[in-house]
């Protein structure tokens, strides 16, 4: 049984609203929140209910890491560097962005494994 998409984003901002008191430090937008799981869930299909609670977790840990101002920032850079072609190369040629993209994705995967996804 697969849950209706809006009952699922109000779990997610219930669920959010009482995980953003763990995360306070580095608060994110709610509506940054439910992206996030969302994306995640695309990216990591499996029973629903598990999830959205493996991918709520993992952006607290990266909320316990990073501000939101760097999460949008890595987050926008670990899509960007991979971007083909004349476009992509400006950031695929910037050290420093691929710096800040790698930094990312490490705490990114830190986070998974802590939230224990499969690998």
């Amino acid at each position: 049984m697969t849950m209706n998409k809006t009952v699922l984003s109000l779990m997610f901002v219930a669920f959010g609203a009482l995980a953003a008191s763990e995360a306070r430090a580095h608060d994110y937008p709610t509506a940054e929140r439910v992206e996030f799981v969302l994306e995640c869930m695309r990216e990591h299909p499996g029973p629903e209910f598990e999830m959205l609670h493996k991918c709520s977790c993992a952006l607290d840990r990266i909320a316990e890491e990073l501000s939101y101002d760097a999460f949008v920032e890595g987050s926008t850079l670990a899509k960007a560097v991979t971007i083909a072609g004349e476009r992509g190369s400006v950031l695929r040629d910037n050290e420093a962005a691929q710096t800040d993209a790698r930094k990312f994705r490490s705490i990114y995967k830190e986070a998974r494994r802590k939230c224990m996804f499969r690998p």
